[in-house]
């Protein structure tokens, strides 16, 4: 939908708008104030605001000058289709019709179930969709035919209201996707082409094929007349003045939306890539795409030692992933086409150099180092015989797991190796170590996860077997002390034997997930943690509060230990993208976690930092500190159990903060007011932090009451 100088669009990663002046792209998501980033339909009212359906049938509307959304709950729970603004009405398209909004009353004030299309007498709700309106003519898409009514008539909701035209009537097809009107004349995208309603006879328009829709576009000096322009699976073809239809642009496969604007401006939609306008001197389709990640994939993440953000992102389908990268201001991509052996990885890990190791699925592993001339990749695979590839086909190396122990030995999962190497192990001296299944090794050539304990143990997870424990005794060389006799079953408690993930918090309990459950172990005791979202246990994450961050298909439950509940989050109750969350990352300095799921990434603020081992580095922000009913001062980089105090110039105690009571991580919140809830008068105030050992140090800040 193009509205002034701006193209918006939706995707299932949320809104974009483009601006076709400067060609730059704003990206709105859930964290922006959508309901959700799966947007399904757009549309704009007379007043400029920009309304947003979404496939949980949410409506947002956007104001534009305010930079605000509003939600509308009308029409939750049903699957919205289209939407269409006629005056001070919303027409909306929905699966059981087209319901009617008032803008100004914000109600919906009815709703048409049936349009006449129902044989037989029985009343069937239909869904719409499209829905055009040409004058005060109402034109309704479905997969039954197409049903026209008149805004002028009294009752929509009765099927006598309704003109239908099917097969029966010259349609080609009764699965109809939009309708245009051009010159008078109706055209409509079918199934099996574009056809034209020309005295009162639906007549071939000579494309044929599968038609996923039609737009009009106005004269320009490209267009010497008003046309039809149609999107097929192979690309976007503009109907001539003699009838016939010309390819523009060339054959692409990727076109998944397609409007234009008031100056005879095309642009389309191209999967995973981007917002592209057609430029008629090139013939072609200039890509503009907005600075993201590739992929709505996130398998696994980690911070490294500068802040970035690293994302191993596995491939859906044919939606390719690969390594993303997030330096808090850009994206960088890695693809095939930039030089990884594949675009489907699965686990990323930082080594003690910097490096990024990145495990892919089919490609072996990538190690990526930023280097003066750029990114660096080095491909580890089955040169050498560092890795191999599985039963099915030997070139096809499977690496799903990586991680740094504490002596910075690099640890792989070589899913399925041919060799039985199952877990190999690099040495800060270069070196590579393999560990293989076998009686006395590991159990199960179908690993899934590991992790290194407080000792140093390497606990490998597997998929059928549950976990299987190597002490190698700080030898890593040396093959001939390694104890496997550790490990966990059901016999010994867990859920299941089919692993999903496993982590060590900060006080030594591991924490297991299971497709059946969340299991616990510490002291050499399996326990079972109960009242988490789900059953079905998909990433687990430690913050630097060392609460545990459960991840499952239904959600997240946070957990400060065990049967220690703090909150659950769902896409219903917070801003989270998918309830399907597959990785968790955590900035222990500002208390950021980046939340990976199966659509899109989401990121909270928490304040669970992690503690300073000192007082020495206090410091609050922002100073001068205005009170204005809504900014915070921010007390900093505390010490374990510190307490807050806050005096005034006089001395007198104003406001205290005490110790896991208000605060909750290495941050302490000041929003003005003393112990009586009452804004305090402006002046300098000193804050006081000091901990159960006796250790104290102090700050100041000038307060500026408005």
């Amino acid at each position: 939908m193009v509205v002034g100088d701006n193209v918006w669009g939706g995707s299932d990663g949320g809104a974009v708008a483009l601006d076709t002046q400067t060609r730059s792209i704003r990206k709105f998501t859930n964290t922006d104030g959508l309901a959700s980033n799966d947007v399904v339909a757009v549309a704009v009212d007379g007043r400029g605001t920009i309304w947003f359906a979404l496939s949980d049938g949410l409506l947002n509307r956007y104001f534009p000058e305010e930079d605000r959304f509003e939600i509308i709950t009308d029409y939750q729970n049903q699957e919205v289709t289209d939407l269409v603004v006629f005056g001070d009405s919303l027409y909306v398209g929905l699966d059981i019709g087209v319901s009617l909004y008032n803008i100004v009353r914000a109600e919906v004030r009815e709703t048409y179930q049936n349009l006449g299309l129902s044989s037989d007498n029985n009343v069937q709700k239909i869904a719409a969709n499209d829905v055009f309106i040409d004058g005060t003519d109402l034109w309704v898409s479905t997969d039954q035919g197409i049903a026209l009514s008149s805004l002028t008539l009294p009752n929509l909701q009765a099927p006598s209201s309704w003109r239908q035209f099917t097969r029966a009537n010259g349609l080609p097809s009764d699965e109809i996707r939009n309708i245009v009107i051009l010159d008078g004349i109706p055209y409509a995208a079918t199934r099996a082409g574009v056809t034209r309603f020309v005295n009162s006879v639906w007549q071939s328009a000579s494309l044929t094929g599968d038609i996923n829709h039609l737009s009009l576009v106005s004269a320009n000096t490209f267009f010497p007349a008003n046309t039809v322009v149609a999107l097929k699976s192979d690309g976007v073809f503009a109907l001539d003045n003699d009838g016939t239809w010309n390819r523009l642009g060339p054959q692409l496969n990727d076109v998944t939306a397609l409007t234009s604007g008031p100056a005879g401006d095309l642009w389309i939609g191209r999967q995973n890539k981007g917002i592209a306008g057609f430029n008629p001197d090139s013939n072609e389709w200039d890509l503009v795409t907005a600075n993201g990640p590739a992929s709505n994939s996130f398998s696994n993440m980690v911070l490294d030692s500068r802040g970035r953000l690293w994302c191993a992102s596995s491939q859906v389908g044919t939606i390719a992933g690969g390594v993303f990268m997030y330096d808090g201001t850009t994206w960088t991509n890695l693809s095939r086409a930039d030089g990884l052996p594949s675009n489907d990885y699965r686990a990323i890990a930082e080594d003690a150099d910097g490096r990024i190791w990145a495990a892919s699925w089919g490609g072996g592993l990538t190690i990526i180092e930023k280097t003066p001339a750029g990114l660096t990749l080095t491909k580890v695979d089955t040169v050498d015989g560092i890795l191999a590839g599985f039963v099915g086909d030997p070139a096809f190396v499977l690496v799903n797991g990586v991680i740094k122990d504490q002596f910075d030995n690099m640890w792989l999962l070589n899913r399925e190796a041919v060799n039985t190497r199952v877990l190999v192990a690099h040495t800060p001296e270069g070196n590579w170590i393999h560990f293989s299944t076998s009686p006395s090794g590991l159990s199960s050539r179908f690993v899934i996860d590991l992790d290194v304990d407080m000792a140093g143990r390497i606990w490998v997870a597997t998929e059928d077997r549950g976990i299987r424990v190597l002490d190698y005794k700080n030898t890593i060389s040396d093959l001939s002390d390694d104890n496997f006799s550790q490990g966990l079953t059901t016999n010994d408690g867990l859920f299941s034997n089919q692993i999903t993930e496993i982590e060590e918090d900060q006080d030594g309990v591991m924490w297991i997930g299971t497709n059946e459950g969340l299991n616990l172990w510490f002291n050499e005791t399996t326990m079972n943690e109960f009242n988490i979202i789900s059953n079905a246990i998909t990433s687990i994450g430690i913050d630097g509060r060392n609460n545990k961050w459960i991840g499952t298909i239904n959600g997240i439950t946070v957990l400060r230990g065990h049967l220690d509940k703090i909150i659950d989050f769902t896409t219903t109750d917070s801003p989270l993208v998918s309830s399907d969350v597959r990785s968790f990352a955590f900035n222990e300095t500002t208390g950021e976690v980046w939340i990976g799921t199966d659509k899109g990434l989401s990121r909270a603020q928490t304040f669970f930092t992690a503690p300073k081992e000192d007082l020495s580095q206090l410091t609050g922000f922002p100073n001068p500190f205005i009170i204005d009913g809504r900014t915070i001062f921010t007390i900093t980089n505390l010490a374990e159990n510190s307490n807050v105090s806050i005096f005034n110039s006089a001395g007198m105690l104003i406001k205290k903060f005490e110790s896991s009571v208000d605060i909750q991580g290495a941050q302490a919140f000041w929003d003005g007011t003393d112990g009586n809830g009452n804004f305090v008068a402006s002046g300098v105030y000193v804050y006081l932090a000091s901990t159960n050992n006796n250790i104290s140090a102090t700050g100041k800040v000038a307060v500026i009451r408005r």
